[in-house]
This record gives C-alpha cells, structure tokens and sequence, in this order.
C-alpha cells in the first residue's frame, strides 16, 4: 500500500482528519517538525539559545569556503 502524507491547514482540520482516519481503521503517524524537534530536549533548547544569542551578539567566526575543510 502507498503512504501519503497531508498537510492540514490547522488543529481543526488535523483533528477531523484523525477521526475520519480513526473511523476507518487507517494508521496515522504525527512527524514533529523541524522546531519541535529541536527544542525536543531541555539541553539542546538551551545550546540553540545560546547560539542564537551568539550570532545576534555578532560573536561568530567566518570561515570561507577555501577553509571549510582544511
């Protein structure tokens, strides 16, 4: 069988969505998206926030694309 993957437009849709797929026995999986998924665990919250907090500080170091993998 094919899977499909759809997009609801909002918690409402994606809720009658579930209950159709409910109603006819259908398996459903819910991907986190890419945020969410990050922001999974507490320490890596904590290091994406910090590394925000970095760049908006102007604390980075450039490295061109020569360097990259010297």
């Amino acid at each position: 069988m094919s899977t499909l993957t759809i997009h609801p437009k909002s918690e409402e849709q994606e809720k009658a969505l579930k209950v159709i797929f409910d109603a006819f026995d259908v398996k459903y999986e819910k991907e986190m998206d890419e945020t969410e998924y990050l922001m999974a665990s507490k320490a890596n919250e904590l290091s994406l926030d910090k590394s925000i907090k970095q760049v908006e500080n102007g604390e980075i170091v450039k490295i061109s694309l020569e360097d990259l993998w010297k």
